[in-house]
């Protein structure tokens, strides 16, 4: 059986009718891991013991007649920063190294309890903050489609392992792009829900109100099937919004053409783009133009303020929510005896270059003389863009364009200024700000056959047309059906 090319849906049926056995499937995925991840380095931790024990306890149930969760059997991978109690969560900082958490997130005490197996956890930027990998202080991933690029960031185990078909889904999280750009990257599908849509309780933070929980999978059909157990309301989470689970019902009713769907496309998003992705995205543009769409002008004036503003919200929050880490209460702990000199160098052993610099960055903004001009200014600038969406949407259903300015680059190559890295978030960081929801697609191949991606934003809680737009363009195209051929690969 050709496992790669089935859905989570159709995975769940042959589960069901017992055509496939939970520890085959989660055998196939072990047996990948175990001969490709040595070289990608995706897993932070795995557990192919304690997985497939779980199959095998789905198996028998199953013989017994016994009624299972629709999704019993299923295997999947967490990103290191939603806390489990059965495995390490670490978020790839030697802070949290061998950690284990007390409790369960809510997104992992979902799956776990609509039957997901999971194989493990997935590396990623140090406490979520970077844009290729390479601030873990652990390991650095590759991106599938060259082993000497990126995979993208944050997330770049989970964006590297889905591509890699090292798992078929991983939950992941956004703060400013953290799923959408490694899935542009790596050539897979990532959906950045609304603000609220996901529990946050058990995922440790970044930047409180900027982080999302969402979904890196295969295809958008996958998306709408797991946001069925995500979507959940969450009582232990102040912004956790109603309930919904009838996005794979609604999706399933979506038609075969996009006629009467305007696509607002902001000015100059196709300006200064690298020439093989321009072309990408242009032809995306005209495929969605021939399934019926028209594209339509929508102005952002404050686009250009979003990836600054962006940067003094986010840095703020994290100095405010890393302040914790201090060597009393968990994690790493300096064996000195004098208590400011243990706080000073716990820190500093505990954190990595890229997150000492934010937090020195954010402490500065919430300085007392510095928290009107930088933090209270940013925050105003916030509701503008906020504004500037609800003008956009007036004019068209979705906002669509790049989600990076070029393919997924050389390790090293941006490392030095801190700047270009932070410019990978570009064309990202505003639908964080807003709040709204969000989905890359692939849409092609550029310059050394690396993967582009095409971004779909959409309103606060539109998830439903989102996907269904999303869906007809990729089902059209079967851009995201390409597999890399990996190292030791004999495909």
């Amino acid at each position: 059986m050709d496992i790669l090319n089935h859905s989570l849906a159709s995975l769940a049926v042959l589960l069901e009718k017992r055509e496939l056995s939970s520890r085959e499937l989660v055998g196939f995925y072990i047996n990948r891991i175990e001969r490709y991840d040595g070289k990608l380095l995706a897993y932070l931790y795995k557990d192919p013991e304690g997985a497939l024990k779980k199959a095998e306890d789905y198996d028998e149930r199953r013989a017994k007649g016994e009624k299972l969760p629709k999704c019993a059997g299923l295997p999947c991978a967490l990103k290191d920063l939603i806390v489990t109690s059965d495995m390490p969560t670490t978020c790839a900082s030697k802070m949290l190294e061998g950690f284990i958490s007390p409790f369960d997130a809510t997104a992992a005490k979902n799956m776990r309890k609509a039957g997901y197996i999971s194989l493990g956890k997935l590396n990623m930027d140090q406490y979520a903050m970077g844009s290729s990998g390479e601030s873990s202080y652990f390991q650095k991933t590759a991106n599938p489609w060259d082993y000497s690029r990126v995979p993208g960031g944050s997330s770049s185990g989970s964006a590297s392992a889905v591509a890699a078909r090292l798992t078929p889904l991983a939950i992941s999280s956004d703060t400013g792009g953290s799923i959408r750009q490694p899935a542009g990257f790596c050539g897979v599908t990532g959906l950045k829900p609304t603000y609220g849509r996901v529990s946050r309780f058990g995922v440790v933070s970044y930047a409180s109100s900027l982080d999302q929980l969402g979904p890196i999978t295969n295809s958008v059909e996958d998306a709408a099937f797991i946001m069925d157990t995500l979507g959940l309301h969450d009582p232990a989470d102040s912004t956790s919004a109603p309930s919904k689970t009838d996005f794979y019902a609604n999706l399933q009713a979506a038609g075969d053409d996009l006629k009467g769907v305007k696509l607002g496309l902001p000015e100059g998003y196709l300006s200064d783009l690298a020439p093989g992705l321009k072309v990408a995205v242009e032809n995306a543009l005209k495929e969605c133009e021939k399934l019926g769409a028209e594209i339509v002008g929508v102005d952002f004036p404050l686009a250009a303020k979003g990836l600054p503003v962006y940067q003094m919200i986010a840095n703020a929050e994290a100095a405010s929510n890393l302040a914790k880490y201090d060597g009393v209460k968990y994690g790493h702990r300096a064996n000195l005896p004098e208590l400011e000199e243990m706080y000073s160098v716990t820190r500093r052993e505990g954190f990595g270059p890229e997150v000492k610099k934010r937090i020195i960055l954010g402490t500065y903004i919430l300085l007392e003389g510095q928290y009107e001009e930088y933090y209270r200014r940013a925050m105003r600038i916030r509701r503008l863009i906020r504004r500037g969406y609800d003008e956009a949407f007036k004019k068209c259903d979705l906002i669509v364009g790049p989600v990076s300015a070029g393919v997924a680059f050389r390790f090293g190559d941006k490392t030095i200024s801190a700047m270009e890295m932070y410019l990978n978030d570009l064309f990202t960081v505003l639908l964080n700000l807003n709040g709204s929801c969000g989905i890359t697609v692939p849409c092609g191949f550029a310059e050394d056959n690396l993967p582009v991606g095409l971004q779909f934003q959409g309103d606060m809680f539109a998830e439903d047309k989102l996907l269904r737009i999303a869906h007809i363009y990729q089902k059209t195209t079967g851009w995201h059906k390409y597999i890399p051929a990996l190292e030791g690969d004999d495909r």
